[in-house]
């Protein structure tokens, strides 16, 4: 059985992200797109993030926004300051 996340689990990870970064600057940025590799959202203001559909968007200062979708595996985690990472890569 292949399980790709939904409304009410992107809804929940949307609200989760926003209590987390709404309102805090940005203190590293590291984009994944290669056009967009060299852009760097570091110190921006995050005002925002909300689910559309499987779709999380993420706005920051200066109009910008960060599109995400986790498709069939993907994930966003939050970690504490200074809680070390539980993920796989280290990227």
């Amino acid at each position: 059985m292949v399980r790709m996340p939904e409304g009410d689990t992107v809804w929940r990870t949307a609200h989760r992200l926003h209590q987390a970064l709404a309102g805090d600057r940005l203190v590293r940025c590291d984009l994944r797109v290669p056009r967009l590799a060299t852009s760097d959202l570091t110190g921006r203001l995050v005002a925002d993030v909300t689910a559309r559909g499987k779709h999380l968007l993420t706005r920051v200062e200066g109009g910008l926004t960060l599109h995400s979708h986790l498709r069939m595996e993907g994930a966003w985690q939050i970690y504490a300051p200074g809680e070390r990472w539980r993920g796989g890569a280290r990227h």
